[in-house]
């Protein structure tokens, strides 16, 4: 045996792995977790005897692009400064702010101008990811 055969692999293209994610959720409307959406992602695009390998977050950033699903998420507390990029889809933040009783004016939240991440004035980050097949 070849070392090089056993440990060669592809990157799919982008058109592959949406294809991949439409046949998933045809077949499975509620997908739990992101780790349970890149197996059977993976498993999707290597059912003709390829050998692809596909990140998470390279199929949730494609599905939120591309409108396929809805996305939710479930957060946990973390330290650190508020993200100006979404952690979830790389879009931009969007600051919501709001008028005090005295006049000054304070960031209530940031909001994500692509999918539904949403933080407070506490740091959240994405502690799990669910996808649902969207109503058509």
């Amino acid at each position: 045996i070849n070392i090089l055969d056993v440990m060669t692999y592809s990157i799919p293209s982008d058109e592959k792995v949406i294809d991949a994610i439409f046949y998933v959720m045809y077949r499975h409307p509620q997908v739990r977790s992101q780790r349970e959406m890149v197996e059977l992602v993976s498993n999707e695009l290597n059912r003709s005897g390829g050998n692809y390998r596909i990140s998470g977050q390279r199929i949730r950033r494609l599905a939120i692009k591309n409108d396929m699903l809805v996305l939710s998420i479930s957060y946990n507390e973390s330290e650190g400064e508020l993200p100006t990029v979404c952690p979830v889809c790389g879009g931009g933040m969007t600051s919501v702010m709001n008028s005090t009783l005295d006049g000054r004016t304070i960031e209530v939240c940031r909001r994500c101008d692509v999918c539904p991440y949403t933080i407070g004035t506490t740091k959240h980050v994405p502690g799990r990811y669910s996808f649902s097949r969207k109503r058509r």
